[in-house]
């Protein structure tokens, strides 16, 4: 016959502590990309967010035309 002995449950801190890293996590996320990618008025200029020298971005300018050939 089968053997029926109590099954013990979770605690509820092994459920809650999982949940709430999840949560705040998930939180922090949303407002890093809120205020580097939805927002638009990042504190650094944006001039100074991409400094290329001129040989570079030629390079860049004929990696973008060979590949829009395809």
């Amino acid at each position: 016959m089968a053997d029926k002995r109590r099954r013990r449950k979770p605690s509820r801190r092994s459920l809650i502590g999982p949940l709430l890293m999840l949560g705040s996590g998930a939180a922090l996320g949303g407002i890093l990309w809120h205020l580097l990618m939805a927002d638009g008025r990042g504190r650094v200029p944006a001039s100074a967010a991409e400094r290329l020298t001129p040989h570079d971005r030629q390079a860049l300018d004929g990696l973008f035309e060979h590949g829009s050939q395809r």
